[in-house]
């Protein structure tokens, strides 16, 4: 799959998410592509990659975040379920599509504008705004159908959700602890601690464990 189709899907992803009001600790709960479409937007939709295939049959539920295929299938959804869980896939199918055509167009105006040697950043600005504000009725109708699958899930179905969700926001604070433990070690690469992870240098030593400096040379005679 292309970085551009990814970015498209992320970005459908994060319209919905806004529209529903992810909460801001979820895995969902990235903010929207910048407006502008720039670099930032291109490193996010690079980092959902394997978010995006992961979900590319899932199940997203607003304010939660995704329900991975694999574990769809654990839900066992009855034939209603089914049926409500196909029309919000097919209607987020829908939605990346027509989002994607449209952002087609960004890069029409960039290219116009390098090849006139006139970049205008706020008429890109202007445009990705547009499209994202056309595109919201679409993202507000698949974040209701989205629902509409939850509001159909049973109390086992739900306490199997709650178990993933729960699940997910563990993992996720453990890699945060561990990036964390890792950034305090970058002003010294090379030290290390007792458990061979980066730490911090040893503190200087006192002043009365300091030696004496040596004792000026002799001057040497003619």
């Amino acid at each position: 799959m292309s970085r551009f189709a990814i970015r498209s899907n992320l970005a459908v992803l994060a319209i919905v998410a806004a529209s529903s009001g992810f909460a801001a600790g979820s895995a969902m709960a990235a903010p929207p592509p910048p407006a502008d479409g720039g670099p930032a937007a291109m490193h996010e939709g690079h980092r959902g990659g394997g978010f995006h295939k992961g979900m590319r049959d899932g199940l997203l539920i607003p304010g939660l975040g995704p329900v991975s295929k694999a574990q769809v299938a654990e839900l066992k959804l009855d034939a209603k379920q089914e049926a409500l869980f196909k029309t919000a896939q097919d209607s987020q199918r829908s939605l990346h599509e027509a989002m994607r055509a449209a952002g087609g167009k960004r890069h029409e105006l960039l290219k116009a504008q390098l090849d006139s040697g006139k970049l205008d950043p706020r008429a890109l600005i202007d445009q990705s705004e547009k499209r994202r504000d056309a595109f919201e009725p679409q993202a507000k109708q698949v974040r209701d159908q989205w629902l509409a699958v939850w509001d159909s899930l049973n109390d086992t179905q739900r306490a199997q959700v709650t178990k993933i969700v729960k699940e997910r926001e563990a993992r996720m604070a453990e890699r945060h602890a561990k990036m964390e433990g890792r950034a305090d070690g970058k002003g010294h690469p090379g030290m290390r601690g007792a458990d061979g992870r980066p730490g911090t240098p040893p503190p200087p030593p006192a002043a009365g464990d300091v030696p004496p400096p040596p004792p000026p040379a002799a001057p040497q005679a003619n």
